[in-house]
């Protein structure tokens, strides 16, 4: 008998332990340059999300494949096409800048200081060794930089 309770309980903690998050969190924490805009993740199935872009919080359910996030602000779009759906599903801090040089930009980027840019950046909240970051020519899915790290 208390092998058949040890043996249920074990099958109970397996199954607890692999079973996936569904739900992310991702909070937004910088929109220096933008205001007034959207922010979408658009699936290849068609299945968007669409949350104003300000700081606070989005709720994220989980993706699969690449990714499309796109800014839609005053008439234009900026698309960030194929953003991996791992830096999605995880709970992040969430960056969507235009022209603004931030100090973590690899010193290679240093040519896009003074032209028209903006950024996506992506940071795990559980371990900041894990990030996603893009920049595209505003209005347009025109991709300029992209770095990515996933320790």
């Amino acid at each position: 008998m208390n092998f058949k309770i040890t043996l249920f309980t074990l099958s109970i903690l397996l199954f607890i332990g692999c079973s996936q998050q569904e739900n992310f969190t991702h909070t937004i924490t910088s929109t220096d340059g933008i205001t007034n805009a959207e922010l979408a993740y658009v699936q290849a199935d068609g299945t968007n999300i669409v949350h104003d872009l300000a700081n606070g919080e989005i709720l994220v359910k989980r993706v699969e494949g690449q990714i499309q996030v796109a800014v839609k602000d005053g008439g234009s779009t900026t698309i960030f096409n194929d953003v991996p759906a791992k830096y999605i599903n995880m709970d992040a801090t969430l960056e969507v800048t235009r022209n603004v040089f931030q100090d973590y930009f690899l010193e290679e980027w240093e040519p896009m200081k003074g032209k028209r840019y903006t950024t996506l950046y992506i940071k795990s909240k559980q371990d900041n060794q894990v990030f996603y970051i893009k920049a595209v020519n505003t209005g347009t899915d025109l991709e300029i930089a992209k770095h990515s790290e996933d320790f």
